[in-house]
């Protein structure tokens, strides 16, 4: 709970930093979780489109409201137009028949087609063009009420009528060049608003579109980039790397909670790795310095400086400073161990011949090697490698040493090295007992014990299973790959593989 109270204390805003942080909230308003910020970057990405759609909808609107217009009211007017002039033709002849035959029915149907004449200037009204004026329509609807009138009462004046009945005739004209005038000016306005229409359309395409997909990129970088922060963190934090704190910069409030606990979990396992570490060295330490009293001790019994021993004496203390000189290599392998769980991520790589390793290994074991009468062959020509080197020294020195262990006295140990298609291929081979098929798998496990009695070395202690947990560290840290499997002269065979760099 203390641990957990310090983070979250951590985390919280000093008091000199407060007022500019709530400056920057009333200036920026962030979303607080991931969904709203994906709901705000949807409307933003799409109000232009919207916009767009809107006012498109609006120019059809109105192209459909002009188109309409034009075609009904350009056909009404033009079918009007005509009927006035049938009407005004049927008018006149009515009127010049009546001034020969003189018959009052003649009359009767000047007045019904004058009526007729008179709703279709109502129909023409009712339009409501803007080139047909009402003033004309009312004086040709005068002119008709006053001849229908005059012919009724004075039919005797035919004549003049028949004479106003041409000049209302050229009226009527100008009507229908009205209504041309009228489809005319209509046909423009749709063509003027249907290039503009066409114009929007063409705006929105080559900008409103390409800006959708500037502002839907912006976002998508804004949410990915600390996505990508997150998840490098956590690879730092998988890869032991506790140094460097995790600041997550992001447009969500909640992506920023997230980054303030990732942090608080590096420092958490910083913490942890720093104690394991410390046990590490300080049980390592508490170790070695008795038992450097018992390999003196046995030394000095071995040596004959406290006094003769006898046989059995003799063994008992060969006994004693095999075990101890052993138990001093389990130590050191156990810090090994844990210095390369603390430095595992910063390999440095470099080129350098495998071979010379080989032999140098094999020197620095040569004290066990000479008092087991082994014969190490290695390649015997210069082999280079890029790797890292202190692993590589790691690897070999800890698989040489196992070999070394369970090898018979007398035994063949083979370090060999060659290049496949993209890596390079390490193999040590002893002639000791192998490793059973079901344990292959488990060997390179930590603290891994064997069932085997047999792979107990004789006259030693059981091992802790350390060495070859270093190994598979190691190896997998390059990229590579090991595996265990019978050799062909007997006994095991460890195969490692090393990626080329350029491969990885």
């Amino acid at each position: 709970m203390k641990q957990a109270t310090g983070a979250l204390s951590s985390t919280t805003e000093r008091p000199g930093r407060a007022p500019a942080e709530r400056r920057r909230r009333r200036i920026f308003v962030r979303p607080r979780s991931i969904t709203g910020l994906m709901l705000a970057s949807f409307a933003v990405v799409a109000l232009p489109l919207i916009v767009a759609i809107v006012f498109s909808v609006i120019y059809v609107d109105r192209l459909t409201d002009q188109s309409e217009r034009l075609v009904l009211q350009g056909v009404e007017v033009t079918r009007y137009s005509k009927r006035l002039s049938s009407l005004l033709i049927g008018m006149e002849r009515s009127a010049r028949q009546y001034e020969i035959l003189e018959s009052g029915e003649l009359i009767t149907r000047f007045e019904r087609q004058a009526g007729d004449f008179n709703q279709m200037l109502d129909a023409l009204a009712a339009l409501e063009l803007d080139t047909l004026p009402n003033w004309n329509l009312d004086a040709l609807r005068r002119q008709t009420d006053a001849l229908s009138s005059r012919l009724a009462r004075q039919p005797e004046q035919i004549g003049g009528a028949i004479e106003q009945l041409g000049a209302m005739q050229r009226e009527t004209d100008l009507i229908a060049d009205q209504g041309n005038l009228f489809v005319d000016r209509e046909l423009a306005r749709l063509q003027s608003t249907a290039a503009n229409a066409r114009t929007f359309l063409l705006l929105c395409v080559f900008a409103l579109i390409p800006g959708a997909l500037i502002l839907t990129a912006f976002f998508v970088t804004v949410i990915s980039r600390p996505l990508r922060q997150i998840a490098d963190a956590v690879t730092r934090l998988g890869d032991g790397d506790f140094e460097r704190r995790i600041r997550v910069v992001a447009p969500a409030a909640e992506l920023d909670t997230l980054g303030a606990r990732l942090d608080w979990m590096r420092r958490r396992l910083a913490t942890l790795e720093n104690e394991k570490q410390q046990f590490i060295r300080h049980m390592s330490h508490e170790l070695k310095t008795p038992l450097a009293s018992i390999r003196e001790g046995s030394e000095l019994l071995r040596d004959g400086t406290v006094g003769a021993l006898t046989q059995s004496q003799a063994e008992v203390a060969d006994i004693l400073q095999k075990n101890s000189v052993e138990l001093a290599e389990l130590i050191d392998n156990l810090l090994d161990f844990a210095a390369w769980q603390q430095h595992h991520a910063k390999l440095e790589y470099e080129r350098f011949d495998l071979t010379a390793l080989f032999e140098a290994i094999a020197a620095r074991q040569r004290l066990t090697i000479e008092g087991k009468q082994l014969n190490i062959v290695t390649p015997g020509k210069a082999f280079a490698i890029t790797a890292d080197r202190d692993r590589m020294h790691l690897i070999i020195d800890n698989l040489l040493a196992n070999a070394v262990k369970f090898s018979p006295a007398g035994g063949i140990i083979t370090l060999d090295a060659s290049r496949l298609d993209q890596a390079t291929s390490v193999r040590v081979a002893d002639q000791g007992p192998g490793v059973a098929a079901d344990e292959r798998a488990a060997i390179f496990d930590a603290f891994y014990q064997s069932r085997d009695s047999q792979r107990v070395a004789s006259g030693g202690v059981r091992g802790t299973g350390i060495g070859l947990s270093v190994v598979r560290e190691c190896v997998e840290a390059h990229g590579g790959s090991i595996r265990v499997d019978e050799s062909p002269g007997g006994g095991a065979l460890f195969t490692v593989q090393i990626p080329d760099r350029h491969a990885l």
